[in-house]
């Protein structure tokens, strides 16, 4: 797994498995197979492809669009969707989405 420590312009195709600790100024998809983990920022919506897998310690300021692959938040988003039957998403107890109450 790569680890990125840098700011990303959006719109970003995540197209291989990373360890975010900087930025993604804009959207960002997860491309299907791919891993993911976030401990810095994405500034904008982060859809996840089916057979993708999302660990989410830092902020997404945006929407979380699940299509069928797997979403562990444990930080921060505003709002989180699954269009998939097939979604898994994960929502620790100490995670914040905006307007959960």
């Amino acid at each position: 797994m790569k680890a990125v420590h840098d700011t990303i312009n959006g719109p970003f195709a995540i197209e291989e498995d990373i360890a975010l600790y900087g930025t993604i100024a804009g959207g960002a998809t997860l491309r299907s197979g791919r891993r993911f983990i976030l401990h810095g920022t994405i500034a904008g919506d982060l859809k996840v492809e089916r057979g993708a897998r999302a660990i989410l310690h830092g902020t997404v300021a945006g929407r979380i669009y699940n299509d069928g692959g797997r979403v562990e938040l444990f930080g921060i988003a505003d709002a989180v969707a699954n269009s998939s039957g097939d979604a898994i998403t994960i929502i620790d107890p100490a995670a914040h989405v905006m307007g959960r109450r």
